[in-house]
């Protein structure tokens, strides 16, 4: 009978395990602005063709309040999205771009001072209404982010 009480124990362990291993998702590292090591903005690739930014808020000045948006590359989504910023760096338009993603908004807020464009991404969430802002960034910095500089 113990032999019976051992060997169901010993069973039960087995079929109600509740810890498996996963499989590690590879993420890959297109650019970042992370000046001394103080993320402003990054890029990465997920699998399945997903872009993902995830940027400091700057509303906020005392936290790092970290937010992301993500959407799929297709049809060189993420190639379109870098020509938009970049032909709005060398002409920047007097209002802001808007771009619908699958649950979220994002705008690109343009400006020239000095002689020095810059570009803003605002990120607003559909369904919260929360808003957040990216730092703002220069061509070199966006060259940089999207991963195009040497």
């Amino acid at each position: 009978m113990n032999k019976l009480f051992y060997l169901l124990i010993l069973l039960s362990s087995f079929t109600f395990a509740q810890i498996k291993v996963v499989e590690p998702t590879k993420i890959e590292l297109v650019g970042e602005i992370a000046p001394m090591k103080n993320l402003h903005i990054k890029i990465e690739k997920l699998p399945e063709n997903e872009i993902r930014f995830t940027y400091v808020d700057v509303k906020f000045q005392t936290i790092d309040d970290y937010k992301n948006f993500s959407f799929k590359d297709e049809d060189n989504a993420f190639e379109n999205l870098y020509k938009m910023i970049t032909d709005g760096l060398a002409n920047p338009p007097k209002e802001p771009i808007m771009l619908e993603l699958p649950d979220s908004f994002i705008w690109l807020n343009f400006t020239k001072a000095l002689g020095v464009s810059n570009v803003q991404i605002g990120h607003s969430v559909e369904k919260t209404g929360v808003i957040g802002f990216s730092v703002w960034l220069t061509k070199k910095k966006v060259d940089k982010l999207f991963g195009k500089s040497k």
